[in-house]
């Protein structure tokens, strides 16, 4: 689906005067609406109008026109299935666009807020963009941290180097 929907993303992201973030609520809305079952009936119906489905999706026309318009041309071309991707693959170019990322950070321990602040100007000097932080904490992590960007995984946990000790103690 990334394939079908990528065109959409980009074509939306190239629509000048309208509000990101604007877009990207309405989206992950609509892709939301997609996945309870009673809209997904109405989508698997073929007797039911364009028109009805799209009311479905976006309550009360509160989309901006792009969106509105975006989700008709996936109705009529009958690639309504790509919406969630659609979002998705919209917040990864919002996201681009405005040089930010996102990092996940879990803790055996809560952490401060100069110690979010500290790890979030650390990984922003690492990626070269702003970092927004998703703190977690697992206490099966005995202590440590793991840091989760992107690909990148760093395991700084008791629990990661008593596995990783584990596998090497391991004779297969």
């Amino acid at each position: 689906m990334a394939a079908v929907a990528r065109p959409y993303a980009r074509a939306l992201m190239t629509t000048q005067g309208v509000d990101r973030d604007a877009v990207l609520a309405s989206l992950e809305a609509a892709a939301h609406a997609l996945s309870d079952p009673a809209v997904a009936a109405l989508a698997d119906n073929p007797q039911v109008a364009r028109s009805e489905l799209a009311a479905a999706l976006v309550p009360d026309g509160a989309a901006p026109a792009p969106v509105a318009r975006t989700i008709d041309l996936l109705l009529e071309n009958g690639r309504l299935d790509a919406l969630p991707s659609l979002a998705a693959i919209y917040a990864v170019l919002k996201d681009e666009a405005e040089n930010r990322t996102h990092a996940t950070v879990t803790t055996a321990q809560p952490l401060t807020d100069s110690q979010c602040e500290g790890l979030r100007k650390a990984l922003a000097r690492r990626t070269g963009r702003a970092v927004e932080l998703v703190v977690e904490t697992d206490n099966r992590l005995l202590a440590g941290v793991i840091v989760q960007h992107g690909d990148m995984v760093l395991d700084a946990s008791v629990r990661g180097r008593l596995a990783a000790l584990a596998q090497a103690l391991s004779p297969f």
